[in-house]
């Protein structure tokens, strides 16, 4: 057992020799040779000294650079540059929101610190968890993260949500793969004025498209809400089929990670000891629209967007000679056998 004892021992040697140096910010590049012991990134000089410790005793030599250049790969957080400041270079220099950032914008962790990923870090570093709770009367989207069962046109048969005015949908948007989009369909007759309010608990993006899903289809306006936030955006939309999208990112990026599933899968069980995917927010959504018709119906006696058996009721009660009703739809001053025919041509039900 000497050989365990030996280990053992390393170990301890190890422990106390990272204790003589902090391997923090106010250090130099983990990849620049330096005389003094140690480096910038914490996790990446560590895991360095671990397998030479000479690193993080005596200097940072030619050594600990190759080292590095074939341990860190996945040590992104923090590096140099601030959070609120563009520049050419990955991550930035806040730990805690270089990972944030990170695990929903990985571009942010690859790519440069642009400008979308200083806008995302001032608006979501240091935001708190939030849990958006249903009304009792809630629409469930009765879908698993597991399945795709209302993603539009991104479906071998297109299929979508139908919910209506003033209803509240309560749903669940993911970004495991495939990427899971619920599509809500708007078919106003007349030109109607949505109003749709939409509370996600994560970064979240409404897409307005409109189009048959063999083509063309095209995506005319997104709004956009942070995590925890609310949004109420405005539509005004003629006759037609209009889809509402609702999907997770910012206008210039989908968020491809982030919000992975939180169900297990079956067919596909994390394996023993497995880390569950980086996450940070909810995966819960509200979402709820008012309508408000901007034209009228020919039919629709009551105004409320419909043609159907209450302005049937209407219509026979002003039956006859009857100038000026709104049921005289031809306008000769009866409501007649002629006025009925128009009606059931716009009949909606």
């Amino acid at each position: 057992m000497k050989w365990l004892a030996g280990i053992c021992a390393f170990g301890v040697f190890v422990g106390q020799a990272l204790g003589q140096v902090t391997c923090a910010a106010d250090l130099e590049s983990c990849y620049e040779e330096h005389e003094t012991p140690g480096c910038f990134q914490p996790d990446c000089c560590e895991l360095v000294c671990i397998d030479d410790i000479f690193c993080c005793t005596e200097s940072w030599d030619e050594v600990c650079v190759e080292l590095a250049e074939g341990l860190c790969d996945d040590v992104l957080c923090p590096n140099y540059g601030e959070c609120d400041e563009f520049h050419p270079t990955a991550g930035c220099m806040d730990e805690e929101c270089c990972k944030h950032i990170r695990i929903y914008d990985p571009f942010c962790a690859w790519g440069i610190w642009d400008e979308i990923c200083v806008r995302e870090a001032e608006a979501w570093c240091g935001l708190d968890l939030c849990e958006v709770v249903p009304p009792e009367d809630a629409v469930l989207e009765n879908e698993s993260c597991l399945e795709r069962l209302n993603d539009g046109c991104g479906l071998p048969e297109p299929a979508h949500l139908d919910l209506a005015c003033g209803e509240t949908l309560y749903g669940k948007c993911v970004t495991s793969v495939p990427r899971d989009t619920d599509w809500l369909a708007l078919e106003p007759l007349v030109t109607t004025r949505y109003t749709v309010n939409f509370r996600p608990e994560f970064p979240g993006r409404l897409l307005l498209v409109q189009g048959e899903c063999e083509g063309p289809l095209r995506t005319l306006d997104q709004a956009i809400v942070d995590p925890c936030g609310e949004l109420d955006w405005q539509l005004d939309l003629g006759p037609g089929t209009w889809y509402v999208v609702v999907d997770s990112g910012v206008p210039e990026r989908t968020t491809r990670s982030g919000s992975p599933c939180d169900e297990i899968d079956p067919r596909d069980p994390p394996k023993k000891d497995e880390e569950p995917p980086p996450s940070f927010y909810g995966l819960r959504y509200l979402l709820q629209y008012d309508c408000e018709p901007l034209e009228t119906l020919p039919g629709d006696l009551n105004g409320d967007g419909s043609v159907n058996g209450q302005d049937l009721g209407l219509l026979f009660a002003d039956w006859g000679d009857s100038p000026g009703s709104p049921a005289d739809l031809n306008g000769d001053g009866r409501v007649d056998g002629e006025d009925l025919g128009l009606f059931f041509a716009n009949w909606t039900g």
